[in-house]
């Protein structure tokens, strides 16, 4: 059988393209791996109904909803390879080969940390990305930053601004030529010495620098390196837009990739690594692949070439 659509990656994105497919009764697949991308954090904050949940207790009622629909339903492996077009997509898997007419890429993007000592084991747990997502949970205490480029004054402003009156920089690179007068203004510690160690201690983390010297924070914010999560994503050739941490997909309002009949939903088409968007571009992504079914002229190929 060629399933309406493929789905893979069966996180926040993924499972509620299913959702939306199965309550308009098409044949849809979910194909996961179980690893999504916030799997070390305890705790899933700013989703609304869900606020503070673990993100496997959300996942595991999103895919119990959609398991009620009798046309949705679930591969836990991997999709390792893709070819064909529009109506006629193949799909290569741990299962063996599926097709498809239309494909949801939700994979998302794996996060490769500095390669510090006991840095991936503090990761999601003192070791944080967002403080929209964790910030309110380390509010008032010591904070530090690992900083690298111009988005480090930009974190240290927020933080210093409305999470803590303690924040220090620890600058991993050159912040720019008024790092130190910013730092300054905005009564932020600026020091300018590696971190070379990060060990838990309490609910936070002692932090070694490179010159010898220590300090505790209950927060150590940083954005790692990324990259797509699914090795076959770069071999499809589609049009990719740079992102603070690495590329994303470029897809156009209705989630459509650069390949007719491909869309692209979650942290794979953003920057922000934030549960909420996700949601609502597999809402998106799912509604507009349906519907690409019955109108495909008008989901047309995303052809935007803007940065």
């Amino acid at each position: 059988m060629t399933l309406d659509v493929a789905i893979v990656g069966g996180s926040f994105a993924g499972l509620t393209a299913a959702l939306q497919l199965g309550r308009a009764s098409r044949t849809v697949t979910v194909f996961d791996t179980g690893r999504p991308r916030n799997a070390a954090s305890p705790a899933a904050h700013g989703v609304p109904g869900w606020d503070g949940r673990p993100p496997f207790e959300i996942l595991a009622a999103i895919r119990k909803d959609a398991a009620a629909y009798p046309t949705v339903s679930f591969a836990d492996h991997a999709v390792t390879g893709l070819s064909g077009e529009a109506d006629a997509f193949r799909l290569t898997t741990a299962g063996g080969e599926v097709t498809a007419r239309r494909v949801i890429l939700a994979c998302g993007v794996t996060d490769r940390l500095p390669d510090i000592q006991g840095l991936a084991e503090g990761w999601g747990k003192w070791a944080l990305h967002c403080p929209y997502c964790h910030g309110y949970e380390v509010k008032g205490r010591p904070l530090a930053i690992l900083g690298k480029g111009p988005m480090a004054l930009h974190m240290a402003r927020m933080l210093r601004t409305d999470w803590s009156a303690d924040v220090t920089l620890i600058a991993q690179d050159d912040l720019g030529p008024d790092s130190e007068d910013e730092a300054r203004a905005l009564d932020v510690t600026l020091r300018r010495s590696h971190l070379v160690q990060a060990v838990a201690e309490g609910d936070g983390a002692q932090l070694t620098l490179a010159d010898g010297s220590d300090l505790f924070t209950a927060g150590l914010f940083l954005h790692g390196e990324t990259s797509f999560a699914a090795p076959f994503i770069a071999d499809l050739g589609l049009t990719t837009r740079p992102g603070p941490t690495g590329p994303y997909l470029a897809t156009s309002d209705f989630k459509v990739t650069s390949r007719a009949g491909i869309f692209a939903a979650g942290d794979i088409t953003r920057p922000a690594g934030v549960v909420t968007p996700a949601l609502a571009d597999g809402v998106i992504a799912g509604t507009a692949a349906h519907q690409s079914l019955l109108w495909p002229e008008r989901f047309p190929p995303n052809t935007e070439s803007r940065p």
